[in-house]
């Protein structure tokens, strides 16, 4: 299909010049990352705080490896499903932090939580507090033309990855997405979940 090749050429391109790259093999595993330095300040909302120039390690979603929604929209055995993948894609970040001594220095692991509507945003969001991500308080707001037609872009590319590899989860209101980022500091993140590969 085109839209298939036109979509992995320029998810292919972007992800080059971000250097995102795969950490684990497994077939499971549903995050990229990518080694990043916060610009600014962040607060976070357990009253902790990451300084500007810390090491953080960014989470981007595998599209490819996402499981598909059900043609009727996501059911239990989806959601089962995908909480199993999430918990064995940090446990395999863990492991791979731990193993990964240029590493050492990274502060926090984080993302950001783009859905469609506020709703779908708050809902995943409060899902990423299950697994110990904590939300940045008062993030800084983009305000610059540039910025906007940047954001603008990103949320068609995201539609145009939804529509070629989960058509069924895509809404009309993907276009305009909401933003939250989350945040577990290093320390905590290998407890939990190195502690879990171990086992």
């Amino acid at each position: 299909m085109v839209l298939n090749a036109l979509v992995s050429i320029i998810d292919k391109t972007l992800r080059a010049r971000q250097e995102i790259f795969e950490y684990s093999n497994c077939r499971n595993c549903i995050f990229r990352i990518q080694l990043a330095v916060a610009a600014d300040d962040i607060a976070l909302s357990d009253g902790t705080h990451l300084r500007a120039g810390s090491r953080l390690i960014n989470l981007h979603l595998w599209n490819e490896h996402v499981p598909p929604f059900p043609s009727r929209g996501p059911t239990l055995a989806w959601a089962r499903r995908m909480s199993h993948d999430l918990e064995l894609s940090l446990e395999e970040l863990a492991a791979f932090v731990a193993s990964s001594p240029a590493l050492d220095g990274v502060a926090a692991i984080g993302g950001q939580m783009m859905f469609g509507s506020t709703e779908q945003t708050e809902l995943v969001a409060h899902v990423a507090e299950r697994f110990g991500f904590v939300r940045a308080v008062d993030p800084p707001s983009r305000h610059s033309i540039a910025e906007r037609l940047h954001l603008l872009g990103e949320n068609i590319l995201i539609s145009m990855i939804v529509i070629s590899h989960n058509p069924a989860a895509f809404r009309t209101d993907c276009f305009s997405r909401e933003r939250v980022p989350v945040y577990i500091q290093r320390s905590a993140f290998v407890r939990r979940f190195g502690a879990r590969a171990r086992t």
